[in-house]
């Protein structure tokens, strides 16, 4: 399917589903009043990439999060302003901004997964083992999907 372009209907219609199935997906996963913050959903975003790393530059979060650097930095101020994040400077190369968790901010990422986790422990017992199986089948394709899609979209970027 590499290479293949759709035709411009096909494309609007494809695009319109996908979008309709990711609110469905956010909605079921992330119900905003269960997290009883005041944090954004970009916010939210932001802390949870170090769910995977305990320190990311100011660079590498806008290209994680696909944002140019300026709106990672209010992104990050306003994370700062919450005492959720602290930045600092690279021993290194002292050019380059780091970014870490606070104690503070660590709690809140670690209460949303939780909260997370258990919305979709909630969500699977509605289903069959069957429909389990195939939910997670599926979402791990598309996040498979995804992260080759970023991939080459990071290539071609490079390549300019």
């Amino acid at each position: 399917m590499q290479g293949t372009a759709l035709k411009r209907p096909n494309w609007d219609s494809i695009v319109n589903r996908t979008v309709s199935a990711y609110n469905i997906i956010s909605k079921s996963i992330n119900p905003a009043n269960l997290y009883n913050i005041e944090l954004t959903s970009s916010q939210i975003k932001v802390l949870a990439t170090f769910v995977e790393r305990d320190c990311y530059s100011m660079t590498e979060l806008s290209q994680m999060l696909s944002v140019t650097l300026p709106t990672m930095t209010a992104m990050v101020d306003r994370l700062m302003q919450n005492g959720m994040v602290k930045r600092h400077r690279n021993e290194n190369d002292r050019r380059v901004v780091l970014v870490k968790l606070t104690p503070e901010g660590k709690k809140v990422i670690d209460t949303i997964m939780t909260i997370r986790k258990q919305e979709i422990e909630k969500l699977f017992q509605m289903l069959s083992p069957q429909e389990v199986a195939l939910f997670v089948d599926s979402i791990e394709q598309v996040a498979q999907l995804l992260k080759k899609a970023r991939g080459t979209q990071a290539e071609k970027t490079n390549l300019s």
